[in-house]
């Protein structure tokens, strides 16, 4: 009876050849596949290190820092409605003019986001559009970054609606505006004699 486990090759010679044909093949891709998956682990390691690094400078002290000015304001104006802010000895008016101020100061930092606060990273771009340009490709929005762009842009125009028209809004709160709110509280709660968290 024929197998072909019992069966003699008739050319060793041909059996060898394609035995180290199919261990070269076999070879070349696992080391293929280990080449990208090298790759891979070294591309997530750089950009785990390069979110770890970008948070910790940027993110988490813009967020921090933003996070205690909205909670200082929004302490101090519920401090200033409240019975207990008779203990200041302001006047009517007095009391009525810092109420107004922190109200303002509490609704513009509510309108600030992350994204108008945040610096741009020139020199990512910059890197991104050259390698982009050199590969003969355009610079294309993620899906995800466009989606958030396109309901920001819904937000800030119902914001702008009012009564039937529209008001002429002066754009995106920025850094400097953040900072200029940050002082106005600074200088409020100074007067008052209260201590400033940040």
């Amino acid at each position: 009876m024929d197998t072909p486990w019992n069966e003699q090759h008739d050319n060793d010679a041909a059996w060898k050849g394609t035995r180290d044909a199919e261990w070269t093949k076999m070879s070349s891709e696992f080391t293929d596949v280990g080449y990208r998956e090298g790759i891979t682990a070294g591309k997530e390691a750089f950009v785990q290190e390069g979110f770890d690094a970008g948070f910790a400078t940027i993110g988490a002290p813009l967020g921090r820092d933003l996070g205690l000015i909205r909670g200082q304001s929004s302490a101090l104006l519920s401090f200033l409605t409240s019975p207990s802010s008779a203990a200041l000895g302001l006047s009517e008016n007095a009391k009525e003019a810092l109420v107004h101020e922190v109200r303002d100061i509490v609704s513009l930092l509510g309108n600030v986001r992350f994204s108008d606060i945040e610096p741009r990273d020139l020199e990512a771009e910059k890197h991104a559009k050259e390698h982009l340009e050199s590969e003969g490709q355009e610079m294309e929005v993620h899906e995800d970054i466009e989606a958030r762009r396109q309901m920001e842009n819904v937000e800030d125009m119902l914001v702008g609606l009012s009564a039937g028209g529209s008001v002429n809004t002066p754009g995106r709160p920025t850094m400097v505006d953040v900072a200029n709110l940050k002082a106005r509280l600074c200088v409020m709660t100074s007067q008052l004699g209260l201590r400033n968290l940040y």
